[in-house]
């Protein structure tokens, strides 16, 4: 970390408000810009930061940053966002959704069903023992060692198994994704 960050930071847990400008004037456009291109709205994105800086100050005393405050602080305007967009996400009435999305939503769904007909079609060739260890690990959510367990053979079998079915499954939609 930046020994200007370092030496903010100190000041800034004994109180120092100088401290806290220096560090709130330095990041508080980065972050902003970083909060709005992916919120798509300025005044969200500014609020969000806000808070940040709001939680930094009240934390002032305990606050440990252990590398780099720069990282830390996108960090935490990543969580924020996903926080941010989960809640709009939660709060949507499903009664306001208007035309234009559910036609640009519509194809997206079809083309993800599509994506995952290819998937079971690639699933459904890999050799039968591939694909019960598969379908085991996957649809099941078995781990190894239960799945070793149960087909009474080694983990690294399993391993191994699994791993040569992923490989034969993406090689059979890299056309359809890249196509």
């Amino acid at each position: 970390m930046k020994n200007a960050d370092i030496l903010l930071l100190k000041d800034m847990a004994k109180g120092n408000v100088k401290a806290f400008e220096a560090i709130y004037n330095k990041y508080w456009d980065l972050l902003v810009r970083q909060a709005y291109a992916k919120l798509g709205d300025f005044s969200e994105a500014e609020d969000l930061v806000q808070d940040i800086f709001l939680t930094i100050w009240n934390n002032r005393k305990e606050l440990t940053v252990q590398k780099n405050l720069k990282v830390y602080l996108l960090t935490a305007v990543k969580y924020k966002v996903y926080k941010a967009i989960y809640k709009r996400k939660t709060v949507c009435d499903i009664s306001l959704i208007d035309e234009v999305l559910v036609q640009t939503e519509v194809p997206r769904i079809l083309e993800f069903e599509e994506l995952y007909e290819k998937i079971e079609v690639a699933i459904n060739k890999l050799p039968e023992g591939q694909k019960e260890t598969f379908k085991l690990s996957r649809n099941q959510q078995l781990s190894t060692k239960e799945i070793a367990s149960q087909l009474q053979i080694a983990p690294q079998t399993v391993h191994n198994k699994i791993h040569l079915s992923l490989i034969f499954i993406r090689a059979e939609i890299k056309n359809y994704l890249w196509g």
